[in-house]
């Protein structure tokens, strides 16, 4: 990809202001786009940490765990003694929806034996379909969270413990947005955030690219036609925005 592919466009940030946007926004600007940072959530602690806490004092009992988000992991991983995940033999697995979130787990000190090929939730429930009725999961998410995946192991037996890690609360005033060209969202909630205080009009002449399926469709219900990467990162969301509005289709 030409790094000036995007040069001149004006690129709404809507994630929120946390160590994430400032990754999109470096690469965005390599990228030549005018960067204008807009969050439209915040992301905090949720509203009881017990379930969680409770959870991580008898880690051993579960099979797995699984990650569906970086934040889920920053804010799990805050929980532990140290900082850290458990290592030995007594440790549960654990299950990264990405690259991204694997990396943050990494980090934290976590193996990751699991990172599905196909980087969605969807990949994450094809992944398991060959396990037994038996096995045990721990998921920490955003309080009320796509259910997609814990009902599918569900079905097929498994007991799933979901647990809020963190919520993503709207920012309340949210002031009109700078002049932008394209907006980009790589949550639901960021998307609905928006659409709740300046209505979907503000987005309709705009190129709105989103990360997930979750959030191309929460674009479709709000009547939007959004552009949609074709893997959870940055680089793909890019390639995602150059394709729509470079004027030969070139990335």
């Amino acid at each position: 990809m030409s790094p000036l592919l995007l040069e001149g466009s004006r690129v709404l940030v809507t994630r929120p202001a946390r160590a994430e946007a400032d990754t999109w926004a470096a690469a965005l600007s390599a990228a030549g786009a005018r960067v204008v940072s807009y969050p439209t959530i915040e992301v905090r602690p949720p509203p009881s940490w017990e379930p969680l806490d409770r959870a991580l004092r008898q880690v051993g009992c579960y099979d797995w765990i699984i990650f569906t988000s970086k934040t889920a992991v920053l804010f799990t991983a805050s929980r532990m003694e140290g900082g850290h995940f458990p290592t030995g033999s007594a440790r549960p697995r654990v299950a990264a929806v990405g690259a991204e979130t694997a990396r943050a787990l990494e980090k934290a000190g976590a193996r990751v034996d699991l990172v599905p090929s196909d980087q969605r939730q969807d990949g994450l429930i094809d992944a398991f379909r060959s396990l037994g009725n038996s096995a045990r999961f721990l998921f920490p998410q955003a309080l009320a969270g796509r259910d997609a995946l814990a009902q599918a192991l569900r079905d097929q037996g498994c007991q799933v413990d979901v647990v809020a890690a963190y919520q993503t609360v709207p920012l309340d005033p949210l002031p009109p947005p700078p002049a932008f060209d394209v907006a980009t969202f790589a949550s639901p909630s960021a998307l609905r955030a928006f659409v709740g205080t300046h209505g979907p009009g503000v987005l309709a002449n705009k190129t709105v690219a989103v990360i997930g399926h979750a959030t191309a469709a929460e674009a479709v219900r709000c009547g939007l036609s959004p552009v949609v990467a074709e893997e959870p990162n940055i680089d793909a969301l890019i390639s995602a925005i150059v394709r729509v509005r470079s004027p030969k289709g070139d990335h």
